[in-house]
């Protein structure tokens, strides 16, 4: 865990901190992800300690990631304090059931995640190929004009009917492009609406994520305090049969003494 150098200490002290800080091992220093709490937040004002590597006051977090969810945590307050590390846990590690069920759900959430990012690429992949396809469609469209002019322009005298069938397939075509302007924007359309409804689940998850914890939490607790009430009552019968036992042991003593006498 990296070191937390007061101010006030002489350059030789740094020089030993920074030796100290050279020498760890890199996997310390990655902050996890965090989320807001408001009980525990801001910077730590109760001591002059501050970060080795950015001389700043260090702030307080909640970690929101892996098995350390829920556990407060002393950090560098810089915005690239991410590879600071955590320098100081608040909280004790969690216990070791809290820690699987808290890994599992992180495992299931990633795993929806990734589905979700699987079916964005391919719906990515298929609003691609139809804006392709529009494309094409505009060129052909664009060189169809372009042949039409040019054919108006060397046979100015064509006949009537060829005229309004060279005009209905440009209509066609027209009427064509526009179907499939249509049918574009009704799937963008329908693509940004799963989006939305996707951010909503993630949002959704994160938040029974939140509450999972908590009641995992809770009943941790609840399975503490029956414990104590247990110990309570066990060391209570241990104390009653130590008073049958010394009362015993005094009368074998008296009976003891009287049959010597006799």
């Amino acid at each position: 865990m990296p070191s937390w150098p007061n101010s006030n200490e002489t350059s030789d002290n740094d020089d030993e901190y920074m030796r100290e800080f050279s020498s760890m091992q890199m996997e310390y220093f990655q902050t996890p992800d965090t989320v807001i709490d408001p009980s525990f937040c801001g910077l730590v004002t109760e001591s002059d300690r501050r970060c080795i590597l950015h001389r700043q006051s260090a702030g307080k977090f909640v970690a929101f990631e892996g098995t350390d969810t829920g556990r407060r945590f002393i950090g560098c307050a810089t915005e690239d304090g991410v590879n600071c590390g955590v320098l100081e846990w608040v909280d004790a590690p969690r216990p070791v059931i809290l820690q699987r069920c808290l890994s599992k759900l992180w495992d299931m959430y990633h795993e929806q995640n990734l589905g979700r990012a699987q079916d964005n690429e391919a719906h990515g992949i298929e609003v691609a190929k139809l804006q392709k396809e529009l494309d094409s469609l505009a060129n052909q469209y664009s060189q169809l004009v372009d042949d039409v002019s040019k054919l108006f322009d060397y046979q100015d005298g064509i006949k009537s009917h060829d005229m309004d069938c060279t005009s209905q397939a440009i209509n066609e075509l027209k009427e064509k492009k526009k179907q499939l302007e249509d049918q574009a924007k009704i799937e963008l359309q329908m693509e940004k609406l799963k989006l939305k409804k996707e951010q909503r689940c993630i949002l959704q998850s994160q938040a029974d994520i939140i509450q999972n914890t908590r009641k995992a939490m809770k009943e941790l607790e609840v399975e503490k305090d029956l414990l104590k009430e247990e110990k309570k009552k066990l060391e209570n019968v241990i104390a009653e049969l130590l008073k049958v036992g010394h009362g015993c042991k005094e009368k074998l003593d008296k009976i003891k003494e009287v049959v010597m006498e006799e």
